[in-house]
């Protein structure tokens, strides 16, 4: 008899050896399983911070790079501009010169045939000729002088546009911390936490990158000196009224 109960006692307690090591099968299960989930949820909010902050990256740099491409392109396109008005001016100042000294060959060769040189005739012609030069002087002097102003004035667009650009990324980086901050706060688990933190910290990179480079100086585009004078030096006149003849 007390065989038999023995043997029951065995069996019960083998029985609850049972369903406890099941329990702690199970409890292990569901411990890794959990363990497995957080693991793939704190990898998928890395990739997706990773896509995000590449994404963020790549269009940053496109930015930078149309910006700079169209900086070139107004800085060529004002150079070409300057160069053309200063080609324009010495072809035109040239053309005087020419048309005044061969007006002067003229009227030289016309007073040798009369046999006269009147003296008061001859300071008349070097007083035109010095007006005339002076004029032509006077007038590129001016053209270059507006040229530059107009310069000047593009240059300091270019420069407010700059600062306008660079107030509303600082607007935009502000705003999209703030957006992560909230996001922090209200986050639910710590893969999203240690996501939305690295997302934080590389916002805050470019904006301190970005803030960086605004407060480097830029070198602002001169105009291009022009090649050679643009007058030619004026020819002396001669005491001979046959000279140039």
């Amino acid at each position: 008899m007390s065989e038999v109960q023995e043997n029951s006692v065995l069996t019960s307690l083998k029985e609850l050896r049972k369903q406890e090591e099941e329990r702690v099968r199970q409890e292990k299960a569901k411990a890794e399983a959990k363990a497995e989930a957080e693991r793939r949820a704190k990898e998928e909010a890395e990739r997706r911070a990773k896509e995000e902050a590449e994404q963020a990256r790549r269009a940053e740099e496109e930015r930078k790079r149309r910006i700079e491409e169209e900086k070139l392109a107004r800085e060529r396109e004002e150079r070409l501009r300057l160069e053309e008005a200063e080609r324009r001016a010495r072809i035109e100042a040239e053309m005087k010169l020419q048309q005044e000294r061969m007006r002067l060959e003229v009227e030289a060769k016309a007073a040798t045939q009369a046999k006269v040189i009147p003296k008061r005739l001859i300071i008349g012609i070097v007083v035109g000729v010095l007006l005339v030069s002076g004029g032509i002087i006077f007038k590129i002097k001016s053209d270059l002088a507006a040229a530059e102003a107009s310069a000047r004035a593009a240059a300091q667009r270019e420069k407010d546009e700059l600062l306008r650009k660079q107030q509303e990324q600082e607007a935009a980086f502000q705003a999209q911390i703030a957006k992560l901050t909230k996001q922090l706060n209200e986050a639910k688990t710590e893969a999203e936490r240690e996501a939305l933190k690295r997302q934080i910290e590389e916002a805050s990179s470019r904006r301190a990158a970005a803030t960086v480079k605004k407060a480097a100086p830029s070198k602002e585009s001169s105009p291009k000196p022009a090649a050679g004078p643009l007058i030619k030096e004026k020819k002396k006149l001669s005491d001979d009224p046959l000279d140039g003849i």
